[in-house]
């Protein structure tokens, strides 16, 4: 496996951990109060921050695999997953502008990444 493709699976797992903080961050909107004890005590928070950090660890050990013009565009990634999240877990709607849009980011990432290429 060439040091790209490896740098490209850090980043997609860097994706899904940060779309899993974002979930957990939304878990911890509903209990969130501006009080100390409150903060710590919000078990969705922590693990929403733990999940971001495990994401924000990923991402820098992806950029040593390969140019950060080609692996940053990755992240973008995180749009699908949360719409994907969103539509699962709390059953947001998926319309069409939606699907359009993130046909056009999956495009964006591959004509990126096609572009180092050549």
């Amino acid at each position: 496996m060439n040091k790209i493709t490896i740098g490209i699976m850090l980043m997609v797992a860097c994706t899904i951990f940060t779309a899993l903080g974002q979930l957990f961050f939304k878990f911890s909107s509903s209990t969130v109060q501006l009080n100390i004890w409150s903060l710590i005590t919000n078990y969705n928070l922590i693990i929403g921050f733990l999940l971001y950090g495990l994401g924000a660890i990923l991402l820098i050990v992806a950029l040593k695999f390969g140019p950060l013009s080609l692996l940053f565009p990755i992240v973008s990634l995180n749009f699908i997953w949360v719409t994907v999240i969103s539509s699962v877990v709390f059953k947001e709607v998926i319309n069409n502008f939606k699907i359009n849009a993130l046909i056009l980011i999956i495009a964006g990432i591959f004509l990126i990444g096609g572009s180092e290429s050549g």
